[in-house]
């Protein structure tokens, strides 16, 4: 007879009995493995008799295979018996030393089921959503990144400011003496850019071609070991000063574009209004999405296992292995690229993993709750769409999708559009 108690709504222990009969299958059938790799002088391998096997090594030489015979039998019955959607390998515990072969025995099995998740009220879904809106100044901003790509360096005859361009020679010395790294040519410095070291830029300022400085700088402390915190100085020869001149924004810059039906600057505005409208509300559907899902979770209670997140976990760090590998980049340099490090990358994924989890769970149970089907029509549209936006046909979308997937993401969909619908925009 099994029992169950529950620990907690996700996690039981599960009283498993086995019986004499049962027991004793089980060592018969490993000795029946056990004697297979027995070498005894007098005997051909596989062919000891039971009784000799049991005097030269005991009935404890078969208990570790037989225990994993009885347990392949019995948990998962239990299992199936109990109706338990387990999550995760049990945690098995038995006496080891109180078995016998003349009599059954008790273990049990502790393991995680697939989380209990309690929606929120749905009157409480509240998100901020993202402005929609267009403005003169939004419109301003564009045309200016425009006409500061067209910008051309000039040279200038005059004092540096802030913004040009100065071309340098310019060495380091600590204490008198050049250091290594600290010297350069014909280098592009732009005043105000803020890309050397704190100081430097500014003594520049009202330099003109041809002049001569001496500057003085301290290098920060999180600078080289060999240079933080120390005094510098850099002699800096200028040979030209440059600065951006930018076109006037006309139409026959617009012309120049060569955008279709656009030549005048009053077109091209009317144009970049058009472009920016779809972009703000591609960027105003895309965030509600994810705000709403956020929301809605935020608003459940369920407790996601420790164990379902590690499996998350291992699946992306095999994943981003898999890619660095592929990429035959070391893992550090690849988890760089992806802002991360070895010391943080599965706390991280851990994270990642909860929040997806939750997320999942918690539009699973709607669905569920609210009983959101897919139709053979709208299966049917979902290939259709999934295919126009592939670029391919539907047979091939449809092998490479299968119909539960399908038919999840269908419902899925309908999810998102009950939550966007319910909810209030605060």
């Amino acid at each position: 007879m099994n029992t169950v108690e529950h620990l907690s709504e996700n996690r039981v222990k599960l009283t498993i009995e086995v019986s004499k009969e049962t027991w004793q299958k089980a060592l018969d059938k490993a000795f029946e493995i056990k004697v297979k790799d027995v070498k005894v002088d007098g005997f051909r391998p596989g062919k000891l008799p039971k009784n000799q096997y049991l005097i030269r090594f005991g009935y404890q030489s078969l208990y570790e295979e037989a225990m994993e015979i009885v347990f392949q039998e019995t948990y998962p019955q239990a299992v199936v018996e109990n109706k338990l959607r387990v999550v995760s390998n049990p945690d098995i515990d038995l006496n080891f030393y109180a078995l016998s072969p003349d009599q059954g025995f008790t273990y049990t099995a502790e393991v995680d089921l697939f989380p209990v998740v309690h929606l929120g009220a749905i009157e409480d879904l509240k998100v901020k959503p993202l402005s929609k809106e267009v403005t003169e100044e939004d419109l301003d901003q564009e045309i200016q990144k425009l006409i500061a790509s067209k910008g051309e360096n000039v040279i200038k005859n005059g004092p540096a400011e802030k913004g040009d361009i100065t071309i340098i020679d310019f060495e380091g010395f600590l204490d008198g003496v050049p250091f290594e790294g600290g010297k350069g040519e014909n280098y592009e410095l732009e005043l105000g850019s803020n890309t050397f070291i704190p100081g430097f830029e500014d003594q520049l300022l009202g330099i003109v071609a041809g002049e001569e400085r001496e500057i003085h700088v301290t290098f920060p402390e999180n600078y080289h070991q060999e240079l933080a915190g120390k005094d510098a100085t850099f002699k800096v020869v200028a040979h030209e000063i440059k600065n951006k001149v930018y076109p006037e924004w006309d139409d026959e810059q617009v012309k120049d574009l060569e955008i279709e039906n656009v030549s005048t600057v009053a077109e091209h505005r009317e144009y970049l209004r058009q472009q920016l409208t779809a972009k703000r509300l591609e960027e105003y559907e895309n965030h509600l999405t994810n705000a709403v899902v956020e929301a809605y979770t935020d608003l459940a209670t369920v407790e996601v296992p420790k164990s379902m997140v590690q499996n998350y976990v291992n699946q992306m760090k095999k994943n981003i292995e898999n890619q660095a590998n592929h990429y035959k980049v070391p893992l550090e340099i690849f988890l760089q690229f992806n802002g991360l490090t070895l010391e943080n990358y599965e706390s991280e994924f851990a994270k990642f993993a909860e929040k997806r989890i939750k997320q999942d769970l918690v539009m699973e149970q709607l669905i569920i709750q609210e009983k959101f089907e897919a139709s053979e029509e709208e299966l049917e549209n979902f290939y259709q769409i999934t295919a126009e936006e592939n670029h391919s046909d539907i047979e091939t979308i449809k092998k490479s999708i299968s119909f539960e997937d399908a038919r999840y993401r269908v419902q899925f969909n309908k999810a998102l559009d009950y939550l966007k619908e319910k909810a209030v925009l605060v």
